[in-house]
């Protein structure tokens, strides 16, 4: 899943950049060696373009997510390009911002791990080799051509490890982030994710809200530890007798949900919801044989998407488990938008 506020702030940075670009060689270069010069002004065009570029990803992550998460690696692929342009064409006046390739390589592979980290390193350095082969300014300055290929290959090997532990650590932190802590399915914050994200695809998908009934004998019965276990297993069965596509969201207390794709009738949906309720007696009769514990469960088929949202869509399916409760408990209610 997208941290959308890292990506915005990246979208930013690019437009702080192609913005700094811009006034350093605006500045720094003469007025004549701007003038008349073909490569310069592409670069100047260049540059605007990419600033474009940058406020529409801005654009994309604030009002379409779904389209941001198909391009966004690629996206980053632009900044070497951009940065071999601008060295090519103002060699002279940029001389002292080459080091950008090997920084950018680093934040990468920093950021999204070793095959980023590798992919950037192979870019720049044919980068390097083209701006030696085709542009004077750098074949007359070797030195600092190779000054640059070194920190290009060497700060991302030393840092390798780091960018390892930092991708691995990450990975954790967003699915711990992700988790319900008691019984390691998928939290609230995943579930408003999900659900947002199949809204703005108009994806069709059912979701499955359900209690469980009479929880509350197993705490005063039995102890909360148990009560503790009975989620768990829930959690666990719910995971099990599913297909492997539904997934299972805890919100609070004694209610989950369950996303599934790919369910578009609501006699397929009616069976989904039973056999929820069937994985539910499971978990009971394993753990609390002698309780009187069932679930209702709202089942509601989501095909339509006007004038809809998460909190009306969540709303709906609660009540829609609340009739079936209201029916007699251990119901499976199906409604359709």
């Amino acid at each position: 899943m997208l941290d959308l506020s890292d990506s915005a702030s990246r979208a930013r940075q690019r437009m702080a950049f192609c913005s700094l670009s811009f006034l350093i060689v605006f500045f720094l270069t003469p007025g004549g060696a701007i003038v008349g010069n073909t490569a310069m002004l592409a670069f100047m065009v260049t540059l605007g373009v990419y600033f474009h570029v940058a406020w529409l990803q801005s654009w994309l992550i604030s009002n379409r997510e779904h389209y941001w998460e198909k391009i966004e690696i690629p996206s980053y692929f632009l900044d070497m390009p951009i940065i071999g342009f601008g060295l090519a064409v103002a060699g002279p006046y940029l001389a002292l911002v080459s080091p950008l390739l090997a920084v950018v390589a680093l934040v990468r592979g920093m950021r999204y791990g070793p095959c980023m980290l590798a992919c950037h390193i192979v870019a720049g350095v044919l980068i390097l080799l083209l701006l030696y082969v085709l542009v004077p300014y750098w074949s007359e300055h070797p030195d600092l051509l190779y000054a640059n290929l070194f920190l290009l290959i060497i700060l991302p090997i030393q840092f390798y490890g780091v960018s390892v532990k930092i991708q691995a650590n990450s990975k954790s932190l967003r699915q711990e982030n992700l988790t319900d802590p008691l019984t390691r399915s998928l939290n609230r914050k995943a579930l408003d994710t999900a659900i947002w994200r199949m809204l703005n695809a108009r994806e069709p998908f059912v979701m499955s809200f359900l209690d469980l009934d009479n929880f509350k004998v197993v705490n005063d019965t039995m102890g909360h530890a148990v009560g503790d276990k009975l989620l768990r297993r829930v959690s666990t069965k719910l995971s099990i007798r599913l297909r492997a596509d539904d997934k299972v969201y805890r919100l609070s207390g004694d209610e989950f949900v369950v996303l599934s794709l790919g369910i578009v009738h609501e006699e397929m949906a009616e069976n989904l919801g039973h056999r929820i309720k069937n994985a539910i007696a499971e978990a009971v009769a394993y753990t609390c044989p002698n309780l009187p514990v069932s679930a209702s469960v709202g089942v509601l088929v989501v095909n339509s998407f006007e004038d809809t949202d998460l909190e009306k869509l969540l709303v709906r399916a609660d009540k829609l488990m609340y009739l079936a409760k209201k029916a007699g408990k251990n119901q499976v209610l199906v409604e359709q938008v």
